[in-house]
């Protein structure tokens, strides 16, 4: 029974490869390369997944911190009285530039009657500001001398006299009184 201990004992030890030394694992790495491949493979897999445990890990305990940081550096969260404020400054500013439209559009209705011209004219002839407008009255108020003495020279022309009786206005349809006894009509 113990030369069969002893065959087992020797077949363990031949089959066993023992212990390796750090000098022929470095050497075995420097010499062969199916090693070095297969020895790198395995140390970056563990690299990796460490690595992608630890930037999981920071991201969940870090980043939403660190984003809510800077939204708020940004965009810094505002009270309900400063809200208020922006809206009741915003009205205000409403406000004004109505004020500043209807001065600004009596303004322009007192040049209008100055110049003669209806002042429901003014949303037509209201420029940007007063020296535009002022253009725009003048302009409107040339062109329309020009059309009204364009008119009063045609219907002068049409019912003006013309001497030898060739005037269409004199001509009428009627008969006169001698011819109207002569054919008997009344």
């Amino acid at each position: 029974m113990e030369e069969v201990n002893n065959q087992s004992e020797k077949s363990t030890v031949d089959n066993s490869v023992g212990e390796v030394t750090l000098e022929q694992f470095k050497s075995a790495l420097e010499n062969n390369l199916d090693i070095k491949g297969y020895y790198d493979s395995v140390v970056d897999k563990t690299v990796n997944k460490r690595l992608d445990k630890g930037i999981e890990s920071w991201k969940e305990k870090n980043l939403n911190n660190l984003v809510e940081e800077e939204i708020n550096k940004r965009y810094p969260q505002k009270t309900d009285t400063e809200i208020k404020i922006e809206e009741i400054n915003a009205a205000l500013e409403k406000a004004n530039e109505e004020k500043q439209q209807l001065e600004l559009k009596m303004q322009y209705q007192e040049l209008l009657i100055k110049s003669n011209i209806p002042v429901e004219m003014v949303n037509f002839l209201a420029g940007d500001d007063t020296g535009e407008t002022i253009k725009n009255i003048e302009m409107f108020k040339e062109l329309m001398v020009k059309y009204v003495n364009g008119e009063v020279e045609n219907r002068l022309k049409l019912s003006s006299y013309i001497p030898g009786g060739n005037n269409p206005i004199n001509v009428s349809n009627q008969m006169s009184d001698f011819e109207r006894i002569v054919k008997g009509v009344r």
